[in-house]
């Protein structure tokens, strides 16, 4: 053992130097690895910890507390973004003098970055901030750490960009995406940052539509097709069938580009990238259904005014009430005349007189008629044609199997070509005004079966019946007919025998 006098005395070695020397060791290698963690340009999570008037502060696992401005964190609205608590993911932008400083993106502090930090921000994915300076053919020039960069119209933003002129002068966060030239060539991108989050606020999108939350948004666009709505990070579409429960047709009459509508998700259709999903968007639906009233307010049999608002070859369309439509086929169209297309009748826009048919609320029809029941033609036409009667009338279509006689406005009977004579046939041409037999009639059926000289022979057929029937039959026994000879001798003889 050494005694105190010997140099070495104090440097004796005991188990509780090894543990300690063991910690400092541990402390050594964790600062160590703290520091490499701590490279600039390093993106790093962390918990703030106290917010000052300037700065955030934030524990991010180092020795000392990182710092960020409190301006960084701040919305649209001024707000501060952030709490005691909150995790914040930052990059390191400075460490220096045992100082960490933190940013959302690197701003370059107004002086040209060299290549080789340029590198450094495109290896490691660090935003960085740069000023729209310059709008060409192609797309943006833009400012980045005092470089000149460009950045494609297509990658500026993930919504529809419509005017580039539009981000002219402002500072936005970009992501470098190659660098070429030494350095003369810097392209830039939005869409990495913007899409960063994306997956989240469309999932979150797509649960409101679950429970259809009522959402705020302010259109950005409008086509023939629909309208397109800005929900903050990402565009929707409302089709224009979703619109209004009123038929809308020129949405750029009824609504303007920046106006604020209410809307609920209907649907959401992820894609890849995910900046092309589809994410559908009703404004009627916020509204109530005139449909859940519909009942209450036609029935059959009511007669109803009503605007037409478009024509259709098998009828007309027919606006009872904003957001009910009704149809007019075109056999309801009128009693007297065949219309072949709804405009021999009305116009778009023409105020009418109509007559509910049916209503069906789950398949949202309504069936209308322009017919004024008092003026039906058949209401009388067993006293104005009865059966076995003739009646003249006109020809005015043929058939395969007849003709349609015109009897009266509304009333047209059918001539079958077996009811026809054959020497009548020739006679007959359309236009032709002819005495026709009345056969039968079926008022319910609204059907009278007809024919054409075929009466005069049945007339002689049965006369000749009659007097062969007559001939056939045996004679009746007749007295003989007296005369005043023999009136005169029967008195004589019975003079005789008495």
């Amino acid at each position: 053992m050494l005694g105190k006098k010997d140099d070495t005395f104090f440097d004796e070695k005991t188990a509780d130097d090894d543990a300690s020397e063991n910690l400092r060791k541990m402390i050594d290698a964790k600062g160590s690895s703290i520091k490499t963690s701590l490279a600039v340009g390093a993106k790093v999570t962390g918990t703030v910890t106290t917010i000052g008037s300037k700065y955030l502060f934030v524990d991010i696992g180092a020795r000392n507390e990182a710092v960020i401005a409190v301006a960084e964190l701040k919305d649209k609205q001024g707000a501060l973004a952030a709490k005691v608590g909150d995790k914040l993911t930052a990059y390191i932008v400075s460490d220096t003098a045992g100082e960490t400083v933190l940013s959302k993106s690197f701003s370059g502090k107004g002086r040209t970055a060299a290549v080789q930090e340029l590198m450094d921000a495109m290896n490691n994915r660090v935003p960085v901030q740069g000023k729209v300076t310059g709008i060409n053919k192609g797309g943006l020039n833009v400012k980045v750490l005092g470089n000149r960069a460009f950045c494609s119209k297509s990658q500026i933003d993930i919504k529809f960009t419509d005017n580039v002129n539009s981000y002219l002068g402002k500072t936005l966060d970009f992501v470098i995406t190659r660098i070429t030239e030494g350095g003369r060539n810097v392209v830039v991108s939005r869409i990495p940052l913007l899409e960063g989050d994306l997956e989240k606020k469309i999932d979150a999108l797509a649960k409101t539509g679950e429970v259809k939350l009522v959402l705020k948004g302010t259109i950005s666009r409008i086509a023939e097709f629909g309208l397109f709505v800005d929900l903050g990070d990402c565009d929707g579409l409302v089709h224009i069938s979703e619109v209004s429960w009123e038929r809308a047709e020129n949405l750029a009459q009824s609504f303007t580009v920046g106006q604020n509508v209410e809307c609920i998700v209907l649907s959401v259709e992820k894609k890849s990238p995910l900046r092309n999903s589809k994410i559908s968007l009703s404004i009627k639906q916020t509204l109530d259904d005139p449909w859940k009233s519909v009942a209450s307010k036609f029935a059959p049999g009511q007669s109803a005014a009503g605007t037409v608002t478009r024509l259709a070859p098998f009828g007309a369309f027919v606006e009872l009430a904003p957001g009910i439509e009704g149809l007019v086929h075109v056999s309801e169209m009128s009693w007297v005349k065949r219309v072949n297309h709804p405009s021999d009748v009305v116009a778009a826009g023409q105020p009418v007189q109509v007559t509910i048919l049916a209503v069906d609320e789950k398949k949202r029809t309504v069936s209308l008629s322009l017919k004024d029941m008092a003026s039906d033609p058949w209401r009388e036409v067993e006293t104005r044609f009865p059966a076995g009667s003739d009646t003249a009338g006109t020809a005015v279509r043929k058939a395969k199997f007849g003709y349609f006689i015109d009897l009266a406005e509304g009333v047209t009977g059918l001539l079958p070509i077996p009811n026809i004579a054959p020497d009548k046939k020739a006679s007959i041409t359309e236009g032709a005004t002819i005495t026709v037999h009345i056969e039968s009639i079926d008022v319910k059926q609204r059907r009278i079966s007809l024919s054409y000289g075929k009466q005069e022979p049945r007339q002689e057929t049965a006369e000749v019946k009659e007097y062969l029937t007559r001939q056939r039959a045996p004679a009746p026994q007749q007295a003989p007919k007296s005369t005043d000879f023999g009136s005169a001798l029967l008195e004589a003889l019975k003079k005789k025998n008495s």
